[in-house]
Formats: C-alpha cells, sequence, structure tokens
C-alpha cells in the first residue's frame, strides 16, 4: 500500500507544473519560428488566426472538445481524472498566452524576444522548441497526474479499442495536423501559407511529431529513475 507523503505531492506539483510552463514556452518559440507548430497546438494555431483570439484562448476551445471527445468515447466509463482534464485545459490556456509574444494577451514574456530572420534562424528556433517540448513533457509525466486532452482522447481510444497508446497517440495528432492543414489551405491563403508567417504546418510540424518523443525516450532513460525516487521518497510503493 502506498505511503504518500505530504511533501512529495508538493515536490510532484511542482515537477507536473513546470513540466507544463516549460511547454507552453517551447510552443510559442515554434510559432516564432513560422517553420510550423507541433502537433497538439495546429488547430489551436490555426484557429488563432482565422477568429483573431489568443492562441490560449483557441487552445482552451479546441481542448475543451478534447475532452467532451472523452466523454463521447468513454462514456459511462468517464472518470473524474478525464473530468480534471477541464482544469488542466484552464491552466494551460493561461500558460500559453503567458509564455507567448501576443501584446493582446495576458503576460507575453517572450513579447520582446527577437524573431528570426532568413531560414538559418528560424531552423534554429524550431530545433529549441522541440527539445525545449521534449523537456517540458518528460517532467509533466513524471507524476502521472492528469493527462493532457489529446493524450486523454488517445488514452479512451486506447481503451475502448484496444489499440496500443502510442498507435492511438499517433492517430490523435494526425487527425489534429489534417485539420489544422485544411484550415490552413481553406482560411489562410492555400498554398502561399507555407510561405507566410501565418503558416501552421510545415516542416517544423513534421520534426516535432518525430523528436518530441524521442527527446522523452532519451532524458526517461537517463533521468526518470533518479527523478522518481526523489518524487515518492520515503514511500512504501509496493
Amino acid at each position: 500500500m502506498k505511503n504518500v507523503r505530504p511533501v512529495n505531492i508538493v515536490k510532484q506539483l511542482i515537477i507536473y507544473v513546470a513540466g507544463l510552463f516549460i511547454i507552453t514556452l517551447g510552443i510559442n518559440i515554434s510559432k516564432m519560428s513560422a517553420l510550423g507548430i507541433s502537433p497538439v497546438s495546429s488547430i489551436p494555431r490555426a484557429c488563432e488566426q482565422i477568429w483573431g483570439f489568443t492562441l490560449g484562448t483557441t487552445t482552451f476551445i479546441v481542448y475543451i472538445f478534447l475532452v467532451v471527445a472523452q466523454l463521447v468515447v468513454l462514456r459511462k466509463n468517464f472518470r473524474i481524472i478525464n473530468a480534471l482534464g477541464l482544469l488542466l485545459t484552464i491552466l494551460f490556456s493561461v500558460m500559453v498566452d503567458f509564455t507567448g509574444s501576443d501584446p493582446d494577451a495576458f503576460g507575453h514574456i517572450l513579447y520582446n524576444f527577437p524573431r528570426p530572420e532568413g531560414y538559418i534562424m528560424k531552423l534554429i528556433y524550431m530545433i529549441v522548441s522541440v527539445i525545449i517540448i521534449g523537456i517540458g513533457a518528460f517532467l509533466y509525466l513524471r507524476p502521472n497526474w492528469v493527462p493532457m486532452p489529446s493524450e486523454g482522447l488517445a488514452g479512451a481510444i486506447s481503451g475502448v479499442t484496444g489499440i496500443k497508446f502510442g498507435n492511438c497517440k499517433t492517430m490523435v495528432d494526425t487527425g489534429m495536423v489534417i485539420i489544422a492543414l485544411i484550415f490552413q489551405l481553406i482560411f489562410l491563403g492555400g498554398l502561399s501559407s507555407f510561405l507566410s508567417d501565418s503558416v501552421v504546418v510545415r516542416e517544423g510540424t513534421i520534426v516535432a511529431a518525430i523528436f518530441v518523443g524521442q527527446i522523452v525516450k532519451i532524458l526517461s532513460k537517463y533521468f526518470a529513475k533518479p527523478m522518481e525516487n526523489w518524487l515518492h521518497a520515503g514511500e512504501n510503493r509496493s
């Protein structure tokens, strides 16, 4: 039986929130690169430009739909941890605006951050964003608390269909990218959007889809065990 210590709960909360904060920082840097945003932010990024809202606001709206989708998939098996995705959505959306560069948003700490000029600098921003998102994802996953809505939906589909979670996560991410790409082509300038700052899906989206998970794997290989020992210090986890 687990003997949960209050100090460990505090540590887990700090790591969980820090991970989410770092992820939002990476998302906004990828947005600044103009080489394509990460898959889970692709629809919010498209809607941000179509509706004229902040990225945090559109993230909140889209992620609410993902939580509702979990309810539709799970039905009577919908649990409190799935419902808590609503609270996570609020927190995450506020962080997206807080770490962003939109002057109309709350916080916008990247507002005065230099914009990349030329493809090489944009590529550097994109690579840095992928690394940052990977670090944030590694941290936020360690406490094994409420999953992000996209991962919650993938878990719901996996639980109902029996398909492996990794495959369901790929399906959800791919679906979001396809929808975002359709929005980009229809509402944001067609093929010319790929060469503009309004781009949503480009090579950066593909790189993020492939390498964020690999970064999490590498970090998990070397740091997951000591991190979890620290987060659960003094507990009887048998």
